[in-house]
């Protein structure tokens, strides 16, 4: 395990994190998110942020390190799939093992669901933050791409799915 890890932001950077820089961010990321930071330091797993017209991504040539996806769709308004590259968003799809589709409130064991899985299996793990009208859509994509792969559905009390 080397002593830089992979974080890429809105697609558009991809640097390498220093250890001081993750322990940073340990200490100042929202409680939810300290398992991805967490898989991210101490397990060699890569972590990419998509935000909504963010243009087409992928994963860094020639890296072995599994990645979090997580996909953000809970700005002002969610837009689904469509208001993303859908080409890059099938990619990630098909190369993950296991989804959470998070359209409530941040829950901390979703989150960590998928960091552990990431770093456990080496496998890729994909986040969907969107808003209730917006579950079956990506639902319904990731069912179509990645048949019989566990989905865990963090949703409000009366939710769409």
């Amino acid at each position: 395990m080397g002593s830089r890890h992979h974080v890429t932001v809105r697609t558009l950077i991809h640097t390498p994190a220093t250890r001081a820089r993750l322990d940073h961010a340990m200490a100042h990321a929202a409680p939810h998110l300290r398992p991805i930071v967490e898989a991210v330091r101490d397990h060699d797993v890569d972590m990419m942020f998509v935000s909504q017209a963010a243009g087409s991504f992928r994963t860094a040539a020639g890296r072995k390190q599994p990645v979090i996806f997580l996909i953000g769709d809970d700005f002002d308004e969610a837009k689904g799939p469509e208001g993303f590259h859908l080409s890059s968003i099938r990619r990630a799809i098909r190369s993950s093992q296991c989804f959470a589709v998070v359209s409530s409130a941040p829950q901390a064991d979703a989150y960590a669901a998928m960091a552990i899985a990431a770093a456990g299996t080496r496998r890729n793990t994909l986040i969907v933050e969107t808003r209730p009208e917006q579950e079956i859509p990506w639902l319904a994509l990731i069912q179509k791409l990645a048949p019989r792969r566990f989905i865990w559905l963090a949703t409000v009390e009366g939710g769409h799915a």
